[in-house]
């Protein structure tokens, strides 16, 4: 994959450029070996086939609680609490997708990850009970499994 974007990339096709590429990603994989760098928490197929449900679900909640906000700030009737949330997912990529999904959502910001517990703020009840009711945190680690 990594000669395959570097060949892309270079656009050339003259034997001694594509060595000079092939020995580069050789080496850019033998370091990464050396310093343990490289992460094996790839995405399996079958994440790639339920991403784009994923996607149209966390667009529609962006929308709806970014509607929710903008009426929670213009009537003035905000009542920021931290709540701590619960999560299912069992590798650090479901956990960070979680994460980020919460604050992408308008109206809430994820402060703090510790083992399965988020720390989260959340402009209103409102907004705190929709998060609590566990529906995101269903969906994201369906993804995962």
């Amino acid at each position: 994959m990594l000669f395959a974007l570097w060949f892309v990339l270079s656009g050339y096709l003259k034997s001694l450029l594509i060595f000079f590429g092939l020995i580069s990603v050789i080496f850019v994989l033998w370091m990464s070996a050396r310093s343990k760098s490289l992460n094996y928490d790839v995405l399996p197929l079958k994440l790639m086939v339920k991403l784009p449900i994923y996607w149209i679900w966390l667009i529609k909640e962006i929308i709806k609680s970014g509607l929710t906000t903008t009426k929670i700030i213009w009537k003035g009737n905000y009542s920021p609490e931290l709540i701590k949330v619960k999560a299912s997912q069992k590798n650090d990529t479901g956990k960070a997708n979680y994460a980020n999904a919460i604050t992408l959502t308008p109206g809430t910001v994820t402060i703090e990850i510790d083992k399965d517990t988020f720390l989260v703020h959340a402009l209103s009840k409102e907004l705190s009970e929709d998060l609590q009711s566990g529906e995101m945190d269903k969906l994201i680690a369906g993804l995962h499994k």
